[in-house]
């Protein structure tokens, strides 16, 4: 989705406008891109609840660790 966000700047009248469009435009697809891996890399799976406490989770430590082992070496 492409959206459109007005920015005011004081552009000096030796300034490209349009170099600097690209400019931010290009910065501003870094920051999205970089947002994006980031919460990918977040992923949280049920056994993660075995490094704490087990609140708020509803399977058994033996599942747990069978869903662990499954997921982590496909047996």
């Amino acid at each position: 989705m492409t959206r459109t966000i007005s920015m005011s700047f004081n552009i000096p009248p030796f300034y490209h406008v349009e170099e600097l469009t690209r400019q931010l435009t290009e910065y501003g697809e870094m920051l999205i891109a970089d947002r994006i891996k980031a919460s990918e890399k977040k992923k949280k799976y049920r056994h993660e609840s075995l490094r704490g406490l087990m609140k708020g989770v509803d399977a058994s430590p033996e599942d747990l660790v069978e869903e662990y082992l499954q997921e982590k070496y496909g047996l």
